[in-house]
């Protein structure tokens, strides 16, 4: 599927502009949203989000439960603008917990540090954990009546793409 300039600007603003992304899980086989921080990576033609998450919180049980989740990206909402006509795109993925000895863990620690630095620190805690979030498909919405749903090979080309 191929969008047009526009559609794609939309999208890579959303996973490279972007900070947090709302997180759902299945938490006691009931859905919960929380929010997470995320930085977005390309590594082997694959698009990967990824996030530094503390084993004490309910999200990252519930990956580990069961690591198929949803996250959602949207622009800031601006005066004006029709809720429905808000930029937005809803990833479906699998969590991938990276331990410190998984081969890619250098990779993803310096995606996620190259958006969010001041989160050095957190490293040093012993309960904290990388995750990848390796998409299944999407559905962007670029403004009103604007929605595409993109497969995880057509998300990672789009997001890969250079700007023009």
């Amino acid at each position: 599927m191929t969008l047009d300039s526009t559609t794609l600007d939309v999208l890579r603003s959303l996973l490279t502009d972007r900070n947090t992304a709302a997180l759902a899980t299945l938490h006691d086989d009931r859905p919960f949203a929380s929010m997470i921080p995320f930085a977005a990576m390309m590594a082997g033609g694959r698009l990967r989000l990824v996030t530094h998450v503390s084993g004490l919180s309910a999200h990252t049980r519930d990956m580990r439960a069961s690591p198929d989740v949803c996250l959602l990206v949207t622009l800031g909402e601006s005066a004006g603008t029709m809720p429905q006509a808000l930029p937005r795109v809803s990833i479906s993925a699998v969590a991938k917990l990276i331990s410190d000895d998984h081969p890619d863990h250098a990779a993803v620690k310096a995606a996620y540090l190259g958006k969010f630095p001041e989160a050095a620190d957190l490293f040093q805690l012993g309960d904290f954990s990388l995750v990848a979030f390796e998409p299944t498909s999407a559905r962007l919405v670029a403004g009103f009546a604007r929605a595409v749903t993109l497969s995880a090979d057509a998300l990672a080309a789009a997001a890969g793409s250079s700007r023009s």
